[in-house]
């Protein structure tokens, strides 16, 4: 993965973090995150982007985590 890539994956995490904070958007930005982390630490200190790598992965998880259970009684109710 190249710089450009890597900033254009965590630039869309987070505005998917941001505009959709609870649902598909934290997924996918908890994603990106999570692909960013593993091209940096790959990289041996060649990419950069950690901070914006934790932003996407915070904030995208605090989502989803927040929207499970909305999702779950959603469900549940639905039985």
């Amino acid at each position: 993965m190249t710089q450009n890539q890597l900033d254009r994956n965590l630039r869309w995490g987070i505005i998917l973090s941001i505009v959709w904070v609870m649902g598909v958007g934290s997924l996918l930005s908890f994603i990106l995150g999570y692909r960013a982390k593993r091209a940096i630490k790959a990289s041996n200190g060649t990419l950069s982007g950690i901070g914006r790598t934790w932003w996407c992965l915070v904030v995208g998880g605090l989502g989803v985590v927040l929207w499970l259970p909305v999702v779950v009684i959603g469900i549940v109710d639905q039985f």
